[in-house]
């Protein structure tokens, strides 16, 4: 998503009990995945909010204090996100709901939800993290103008800066652009492989319009070959 679309708010103006919630775990390691929860309520004296106890593929999940969490909380056509730290879980003695209290920031940021299109498009390319020269592959899982599922080797971090290099088509490339590590998606216990969610950062209007339509052109391609309908 295109780094113009992000804006900040303050969190007492846009945050209101009962706005669901998608939370992001980045460690610890075994707990990695994204979680569901909704708003309860919060103090922005203390800094905290109290949330639903997250779930996981049906089941409550009490987050142990110290939990790492990239916080999304879901409008109508945007979500509001923050880094977050698990302070507490367990059974809220005012209401006897099973709840997690994480802490919060007075700003959070606005990101559009997603608008554009996303394919399992196959590609290679190299990266490299921030303040490094060393590259390293990777591949990808699918693939849209505002970002990309990929598969790394090495571990990465959410908020990480990496810049990628890969070669889309025949005139279209990116060289260096850089992008930002959104999404921890798992890694595979067999192969070690980890997989990430980055979304691209300074995308103009020129190369938005130029990614849309390669992703356009893959759409097409591939509903004549029965890959996707």
């Amino acid at each position: 998503m295109p780094a113009a679309m992000v804006e900040y708010y303050k969190f007492k103006d846009v945050v209101k009990p009962g706005m669901p919630i998608l939370i992001d775990i980045s460690w610890p390691e075994e707990l990695e995945g994204e979680y569901k929860s909704s708003v309860y309520d919060y103090s922005l004296e203390k800094k905290i909010m109290r949330i639903a106890m997250p779930s996981f593929k049906g089941r409550l999940i009490p987050l142990p204090k110290g939990t790492r969490a990239y916080v999304k909380i879901v409008d109508k056509a945007s979500l509001y996100t923050f880094q977050g730290t698990v302070v507490w879980s367990g059974t809220w003695k005012d209401d006897n709901l099973p709840s997690t209290i994480v802490t919060i920031p007075e700003r959070v940021r606005r990101v559009q939800r997603r608008r554009f299109n996303r394919l399992p498009i196959r590609l290679v390319g190299k990266y490299r993290k921030e303040d490094e020269e060393e590259y390293h592959t990777f591949s990808t899982i699918d693939f849209s103008a505002g970002g990309m599922l990929v598969v790394v080797g090495e571990e990465l971090k959410l908020g990480d800066k990496i810049f990628v290099t890969m070669k889309l088509k025949p005139g279209l490339e990116l060289i260096d652009h850089p992008a930002i590590v959104r999404r921890i998606s798992g890694m595979d216990k067999t192969t070690l492989q980890r997989f990430y969610g980055v979304e691209f950062q300074e995308i103009d209007m020129n190369l938005e319009k130029r990614l849309v339509r390669f992703v356009m052109e893959k759409e097409i391609e591939y509903r004549k070959k029965g890959i996707i309908y």
